[in-house]
């Protein structure tokens, strides 16, 4: 019994084992690509208020990635519902601004509404989790599984690009990329290319009874919505939930045409200290401006007495009065000039380096943590910072005048980049200028064009170039970990993009920098070079990546 028991022990490990090898090949097999394209979406969900875009994940490029893609657009007072996944998700925030909010499991519900005298107000008093702000340029990062809505409080529409990390090994389900919505009706599939196909059922008749009980369960079933809670019946989830039956429908969404973006047609009132914060700031500046129009208003007020006082009285000193009045008014003029730049210095330099000076406090308190310092007070998921901006000048990372800036956020900048294992880079080049040859050395890289148009290529181990085109807003290229890649900004506009990369600690190799750290006589006996010659390699041009260009465009 014990040998029988141990040799089926031991060929359920070797089959697993044979079927985990099988897989990591198979996954290593897409990434054999003779060529790579530029993507754009293949497929688009309307709603009410807003759009959804979406990249085909079948495509070769993001096989090897083993990632998918989504692009969202949100009107403005447009509610994305709450919605979740298997696979950690990056979004990079694109235009607009808004306000995100996440029902962790396990946190309090921190943001609560003031008491009020009114006993039924007392009762009605709204308390939720922890609201959080987003505008351009931020990079956010959303855990599996947790449920998370957005909503777009600007004047402009709000659009993000959004990467689901379906490889991931903390997606525990396939590959297939997956979003669970627990409001709303679906009214088309965001990936229709992987859409789960459910067969119908077909039963033997029964009688013209049993046919009509039929036909009613399946109208039933057709008239319920497409979300989670659509799986349930209204009875079970009234019971589960503790209210009437009438309310459980409700939540199921039937009939509901809006689609997974909806419109808040009052606008979104919650409970959020930077809102409240950014409203009293708005109302200063209104204040200040109002105020600054009546002083001016009495400057030329005075102004004007004085001078018909000046007109009336006629001194026997006149043309040194006229010599004089040009000079005091000159005077008040530079006064109220120079009054007018300290109000407006105190009142935006201020707010604008008081701000600044806040989030790199924030900054330096995640760098401190992300040392491995721990001192009993470290952050929890509930207060965890999920947010980080590298479209900020002062962010960058590399810097070039005349070229562009690169900057990066990963696990050391934003700690809860550990556990999802990914990490971005924006890169902003101006006209000409160039990213010179590179490569990630420990993730696959997926580039989205923001704004204007350049050129990149991409070549792989062979030596041979498997991508050399131009790109534009809204293109995707996937680049392969190893293969090494150049962009150059177009001659007309500069070029702007962000990558997104499947490693919370993403390293790059550039050739330059890989030239510098070598011997002289190495470089001179591997590519038969003189000494003049190698020391133009080290040490001409630039140190960085970031290139500048020269007269005449070059090719790549």
């Amino acid at each position: 019994m014990a040998k029988h028991f141990l040799f089926s022990f031991c060929l359920l490990l070797f089959t697993t084992a044979c079927l985990a090898h099988h897989s990591e090949l198979d996954r290593f097999n897409k990434c054999q690509l003779d060529s790579i394209n530029a993507l754009e979406p293949d497929h688009r969900v309307e709603s009410q208020a807003g759009l959804t875009e979406t990249w085909n994940p079948n495509h070769p490029e993001l096989q090897c990635a083993g990632v998918s893609l989504m692009r969202r657009t949100i009107d403005p007072n447009g509610l994305h519902l709450p919605s979740y996944s298997p696979s950690p998700q990056l979004i990079f925030i694109i235009q607009g601004k808004g306000v995100l909010g996440l029902a962790v499991p396990g946190c309090p519900e921190t943001y609560e509404e003031p008491r009020s005298q009114s006993r039924q107000q007392q009762q009605q008093r709204d308390s939720h989790q922890k609201i959080r702000r987003f505008s351009k340029g931020d990079v956010i990062a959303i855990p599996p599984g947790i449920p998370y809505w957005t909503y777009n409080y600007g004047d402009e529409p709000l659009v993000a690009i959004s990467l689901l990390d379906t490889s991931n090994t903390l997606n525990q389900l396939d590959s297939t990329p997956r979003v669970f919505y627990l409001g709303g009706n679906l009214l088309e599939a965001e990936f229709p290319e992987t859409q789960e196909q459910h067969p119908q059922r077909h039963s033997s008749p029964i009688g013209r009874r049993g046919g009509q009980q039929q036909q009613e369960e399946e109208s039933e079933e057709q008239n319920k919505g497409k979300s989670v809670l659509s799986g349930f019946s209204a009875e079970f989830l009234a019971h589960s939930l503790d209210t009437k039956e009438e309310t459980a429908k409700k939540l199921q969404s039937p009939r509901d045409q809006r689609g997974q973006i909806v419109k808040v047609e009052k606008g979104l009132h919650i409970i959020s200290s930077e809102l409240q914060e950014e409203e009293q700031q708005e109302e200063e500046e209104e204040r200040e401006q109002r105020h600054r129009k009546d002083s001016e208003r009495e400057d030329e007020d005075e102004d004007e007495k004085e001078e018909q006082e000046q007109r009336q009285t006629k001194h026997s000193k006149k043309e040194e009065e006229d010599e004089d009045e040009p000079r005091s008014h000159e005077s008040r003029k530079w006064k109220k000039h120079t009054e007018e730049k300290k109000r407006e210095s105190h009142g935006r330099g201020g707010e604008k380096q008081e701000q600044e000076k806040k989030e790199e406090e924030e900054e330096e308190i995640q760098r401190q943590h992300s040392k491995g310092g721990k001192n009993g007070l470290e952050e929890t998921i509930c207060s965890s910072k999920i947010r980080e901006n590298i479209a900020r000048p002062s962010r960058a990372d590399l810097y070039n005048p005349r070229v562009g800036r690169i900057s990066t956020v990963n696990s050391l900048t934003l700690p809860i980049l550990r556990k999802l294992r990914l990490s971005a880079e924006y890169v902003l080049l101006y006209r000409n200028g160039i990213y010179a040859p590179h490569w990630n050395n420990n993730a696959n890289s997926l580039l989205y064009v923001i704004r204007g148009q350049g050129r990149v290529r991409i070549v792989n181990s062979q030596g041979n170039p498997v991508f050399d085109d131009k790109v534009r807003k809204g293109q995707l290229v996937v680049v392969p970990q190893n293969f090494v890649v150049a962009q150059q900004a177009g001659n007309e506009e500069g070029l702007e993009y962000v990558v997104f990369k499947t490693n919370d600690r993403a390293a790059v190799s550039h050739v330059k920098q890989v030239f510098r750290a070598t011997p002289a006589e190495v470089l001179a006996n591997a590519f038969g070079l003189r000494k003049s010659e190698v020391a133009q390699i080290k040490y001409n041009g630039n140190r960085g990546p970031l290139v500048q260009p020269q007269s005449q465009p070059q090719s790549l």
